[in-house]
């Protein structure tokens, strides 16, 4: 019920023009690396899909915590007009419940940019290597460890916007983040678990150094946490309101 709420509400706000016009964009970003730069890649040594991949994730992730930054703004602008979150108080739907219906909503659709993003990864992998073979379970493990480290990204940037009543002042925020998360020094773990930062990691590299567990647990416990926090926020929000 909810999520048919949101969806609809969605309709309104230009979301689904903003998902289609992010994923086509980051989807679109390897094809034209390697129609620039194919010679550069194949010769390169090691697996093709973790060569293309480490080569394109840092701007398709970018492309993609835009998408989070913009779609969370949308969201909760239509909230805010006219005074609609006042108006719910008085309403039988939690606070919290529209809150987790626009979480799930956002998952979904990043869900299926980061599918798409990793059948073109792959698909680039099999024409520009012919040696390459590809398998289904090594796409799906790309694409669910990628949504796993973007969680806190969402569950954060969601927050900010129910916090932020100006939509200018919540995608001024979450930009400013994303930007502060690239410049910080990424030799360090602890930093590069912030979220913002967690979403340009590749599964590769994690593999290569270990820590595949330590991001999965850290990531999960961010998202728990901030989920956690948004309901004491709402609680708080609707006392003092």
């Amino acid at each position: 019920m909810i999520l048919q709420i949101e969806a609809k509400k969605c309709k309104r706000t230009g979301f689904l023009p903003a998902v289609l016009l992010a994923a086509c964009a980051a989807s679109a970003f390897p094809i034209l690396n390697m129609l620039v730069r194919a010679e550069t890649f194949t010769a390169m040594a090691g697996t093709p899909f973790d060569i293309l991949t480490d080569a394109n994730w840092q701007m398709m992730a970018m492309l993609n915590m835009v998408l989070v930054i913009c779609g969370a703004c949308l969201m909760y602008h239509t909230e805010f007009a006219d005074n609609g979150i006042q108006k719910m108080d008085v309403l039988p739907v939690r606070a919290g419940s529209l809150f987790f219906g626009k979480f799930v909503l956002l998952v979904l659709a990043l869900c299926g940019m980061l599918l798409l993003e990793t059948a073109v990864l792959t698909g680039c992998a099999a024409h520009w290597f012919p040696a390459y073979t590809w398998t289904f379970s090594e796409t799906l493990q790309s694409a669910g460890f990628q949504l796993i480290l973007t969680l806190p990204t969402v569950m954060l940037m969601l927050w900010v916007a129910s916090a932020c009543k100006n939509m200018w002042v919540s995608l001024g925020i979450g930009v400013i983040l994303v930007f502060v998360m690239t410049i910080l020094p990424q030799d360090s773990t602890v930093l590069q678990l912030f979220p913002f930062n967690t979403p340009y990691k590749t599964l590769a590299t994690v593999q290569g150094a270990g820590d595949v567990p330590l991001f999965l647990g850290i990531c999960g416990a961010e998202t728990v946490a901030f989920g956690l926090f948004e309901f004491v926020f709402l609680q708080i929000r609707r006392w003092y309101a």
